[in-house]
């Protein structure tokens, strides 16, 4: 049972009842959203972890499979943040369209017999880029935000951090992986990755607080 609870297990599980108690009432679909994608991450980490550990089997198909998910949750959360400034629907649909056929090129490429890091480096890249630009329109903005107490600023934060650190992590694979950390027993890439999970899911959370307090000073003023 103690495979089971790791340093990512333990903050996706955390953040999807943050996610729970602070969204359900959300009045948009994608804040709600996030509901059940945390719940499907929480399934697909404890259910690599079966595989691997349990029936000694490969999962890489599983993480496969989650990445066209989390494609699509991550890329259309940006075209939520982005209708506050402009339509980027057309955007949305190319870049979907891009990435659907880099991804199924790899896959058969591979022969669906290992994991498709090229698209998940290309899905971090554009993810970046993406945080990027939305720093970009929050500074062209006129009227001043409090950052502070504002939710999409934070899941942006953690997800910047999440997957430059991710990046940073895969260019550097093959050191990171050769040695465990005296006392620990884990390489220094696993330590690397729970403490940018922590930062994600920490950063998530706070918004999610940050968009649940938002509300209900809304209902307050109405």
């Amino acid at each position: 049972m103690s495979a089971y609870i790791t340093v990512n297990t333990t903050g996706e599980a955390l953040c999807f009842v943050v996610s729970l108690f602070c969204l359900y009432k959300d009045k948009e679909p994608a804040w709600r959203l996030f509901i059940c994608f945390l719940l499907l991450t929480v399934v697909v980490e404890v259910c690599g972890i079966y595989l691997r550990t349990e029936l000694h089997r490969p999962n890489f198909m599983i993480y496969n499979v989650f990445l066209l998910v989390e494609c699509l949750m991550q890329s259309y959360f940006f075209y939520y943040l982005y209708k506050t400034y402009h339509n980027t629907q057309k955007l949305l649909i190319g870049w979907l369209t891009i990435f659907a056929c880099f991804y199924f090129a790899e896959l058969l490429k591979s022969h669906f017999g290992a994991y498709v890091s090229a698209s998940s480096t290309t899905l971090s890249v554009a993810l970046i880029l993406a945080s990027v630009y939305f720093y970009y329109l929050l500074l062209k903005e006129e009227k001043s935000r409090p950052l502070f107490t504002y939710a999409p600023f934070w899941w942006v934060n953690g997800t910047i951090c999440f997957y430059f650190a991710g990046i940073a992590c895969n260019l550097f694979f093959s050191y990171l992986v050769q040695d465990r950390t005296p006392g620990i027993g884990h390489s220094a890439r696993y330590i690397v990755f729970s403490i940018i999970n922590i930062i994600l899911y920490l950063s998530w959370s706070y918004a999610f607080i940050c968009r649940y307090r938002q509300r209900i000073l809304s209902s307050s003023l109405d």
